[in-house]
């Protein structure tokens, strides 16, 4: 089968490998599609602690069960059409034990620790499978982790009972917030962006208001909209190191509001920040950490909004290694691996 495998940092390469034979309790998926994440370019330029080398990357996909090992049990079986959950924990652990499995001792990740999905076939563990209906397309589904990731940052964050959210980067995990906020609210969501193809996508996903943030005010913009208050809410989902350093001024967060610090900031990066303001307007700073128990909800969302295909530019294994390699062939929002 063909495979891309990061041999060592910034060392990849398409392959043909042997399939591989599913063990105890697991189960062999022929990768039907798989997302390109920028964890998957972290591990390609080594700066993921945890993986283990050589490595198939890709977390995000979609499947049919090929063949059992045994000991799987009747939840799965050859011909299921099925997501898989990447994130691989013991059950165990102090963590797991208290519900934060996301936490566990003994986490496996697929594609980070064990190989993934950018692959034509690939083995999992059975008890990270899900089942899908069969007319939820495979490239939509393979939208499935990072929407449960998404919607454990939502649970965290409680957004229901404000009236104002902004939204901080409209790649694929602002645009998935602005979807999902969107469905889940009544609040008005301003999206700020600096690529021009990422605006125009979160003004065809309906956001109330987008602008670049580099030529605007975003204080008078957070008190126009909320008679001036400033934002109920504010989710970073950019990771960008000077987006949340402006954030964390706390010029345009209502007193009571939300931050919520969801894209994922380079390791050992700081900002500076004024903690009277955090105490005098009673600011919630929010962390959210991969998607503990909301993958079958994730599923349930699929079924029931079907705007997801917009963001979707779908690809073949050679384009990804291109985008891997930093050298992508034109402008993406979520690229998907179609096999």
């Amino acid at each position: 089968m063909r495979a891309i495998v990061i041999n060592k940092p910034f060392e990849a390469y398409i392959k043909d490998v042997d399939d591989p034979k599913p063990g105890v309790g697991e189960v062999l998926v022929s990768v039907k599609a798989c997302g390109v994440c920028g964890t998957d370019i972290h591990i390609f330029r080594g700066e993921e602690s945890r993986v283990s080398y050589p490595i198939v990357p890709g977390h995000e996909f979609s499947g049919v069960v090929v063949d059992v090992g045994s000991d799987v049990g009747g939840d799965v079986s050859v011909g299921d059409s099925v997501v898989v959950d990447p994130n691989v924990f013991c059950g165990e652990c102090y963590y797991c034990r208290r519900g934060y499995s996301n936490y566990c001792e003994r986490w496996e990740g697929i594609g980070v620790t064990r190989d993934g999905g950018m692959a034509e076939k690939v083995v999992v563990p059975a008890k990270a499978v899900y089942r899908i209906p069969k007319d939820i397309p495979f490239d939509v589904a393979a939208l499935a982790e990072p929407i449960s990731c998404i919607l454990h940052g939502i649970d965290l964050a409680s957004p229901y009972n404000v009236h104002s959210i902004a939204i901080f980067g409209a790649g694929p995990i602002g645009l998935i917030f602005l979807i999902l906020l969107k469905r889940f609210t009544s609040a008005k969501i301003a999206v700020f962006e600096v690529a021009s193809h990422r605006i125009d996508m979160a003004k065809v996903i309906g956001a109330d208001i987008v602008e670049n943030p580099l030529n605007i005010d975003i204080a008078k913009i957070a008190n126009e909209v909320s008679n001036g208050r400033g934002f109920d809410m504010v989710i970073d989902a950019s990771g960008n190191i000077d987006a949340i350093s402006r954030i964390l001024k706390l010029d345009f967060i209502a007193p009571t509001g939300k931050i919520l610090l969801f894209g994922v900031a380079p390791p050992n990066k700081k900002v500076e920040i004024e903690p009277h303001q955090i105490y005098r307007k009673e600011v919630k700073i929010i962390g959210s950490y991969v998607n503990p128990y909301t993958m079958y909800r994730a599923i349930d969302v699929l079924k029931s909004i079907k705007e997801f295909n917009k963001i979707i530019d779908r690809i073949d294994l050679e384009e990804a290694l291109s985008i891997l390699k930093g050298k992508p062939r034109r402008q993406y929002i979520k690229p998907v691996i179609v096999f």
